[in-house]
């Protein structure tokens, strides 16, 4: 049986993990995300090489954060990894290693793994959107993903939906509800508070739930939005906030005040594969490849 090496690339860690062909994690770890170009490539290969001492690699999947081309491995823009906007991924990734590469954008990838081991194995078209600290996604119709003419398609986090034109990055994002449930605490900007914490209190705090209640609406425009346009057969919702159960009765609540709701109603659920999603994603795209 084949094994594939598979990296998501973050800004602030990079996971990665030993798959075989039939999507099995055999082992993972991370390590940190480095902003220098020389230890950012050093710890890559490092990490390779470690996989390489004990088993037999077919190839690598990254998942990567921006706007790719995954068949020439441009990438214009590479997220928070801003140093390495406008580079070829492949060519650097290549000059580290002998393996064969596949390269992916992170929310595309998460979106593949959901379709090959996670909640999107029962569906032929779905949408993955993940709510982070801004909103990604991925849209998979007929089994395969949409890329779009310029490798920009599931860009949900730009839609608009506050009442004045702001985006859903903005507003609709766990980092939008976490900035506004700290007004309505009265907390300083950077005391720590997390969606678990904000979905607990808000049972005993009348702001807060007005607040929480908001912040589920402009997520529900831009879940309207993207339903309407797509119609997939169920709308699939990552990140860490995507655990709250409470969130899916109010978004529902929250669509059914659109007219036509009725009619375009597809089912809400959360994701399967946490954060394992970006890089079973990628060693799927590397199966493929091969």
């Amino acid at each position: 049986m084949r094994k594939f090496i598979g990296f998501d690339i973050g800004g602030t860690h990079i996971k990665h993990g030993l798959i075989t062909e039939e999507g099995e994690e055999l082992s993972s770890d991370e390590y940190d995300t480095h902003y220098d170009p020389d230890a950012f490539k050093n710890a890559w290969r490092e990490a390779v090489e470690r996989y390489q001492k004990n088993d037999d690699i077919a190839g690598i999947g990254v998942s990567f954060p921006g706007y790719i081309n995954p068949g020439t491995g441009h990438v214009p823009k590479a997220g928070a990894l801003t140093f390495l906007d406008g580079c070829n991924l492949l060519e650097l990734f290549g000059e580290l290693t002998s393996l064969p590469v596949t390269v992916e954008n992170d929310a595309n990838c998460a979106a593949l793994g959901e379709m090959w081991r996670g909640a999107g194995q029962r569906y032929d078209s779905f949408i993955c959107m993940t709510i982070g600290t801004g909103i990604g996604g991925g849209l998979i119709l007929n089994r395969e993903l949409m890329r779009g003419a310029h490798f920009r398609a599931g860009e949900f986090g730009v839609i608009p939906v506050g009442d004045n034109g702001e985006n859903m990055h903005q507003i609709a994002s766990a980092r939008g509800l976490m900035e506004a449930s700290r007004r309505a605490l009265s907390l300083p900007s950077d005391a720590p508070l997390h969606g678990k914490e904000v979905f607990e209190r808000m049972g005993g705090d009348v702001h807060l739930r007005e607040v929480v209640e908001r912040w589920v609406g402009y997520l529900a425009r831009g879940v309207y939005s993207v339903v309407s346009l797509y119609d997939p057969q169920v709308v699939l919702i990552g990140g860490g906030i995507s655990q709250q159960k409470d969130l899916y009765p109010m978004l529902e609540r929250s669509l059914e005040k659109y007219n036509f709701w009725d009619a375009l109603r597809v089912p809400i659920q959360p994701c399967q594969l946490g954060n394992q999603a970006g890089r079973l994603g990628a060693v799927w795209l590397a199966k493929q490849k091969q």
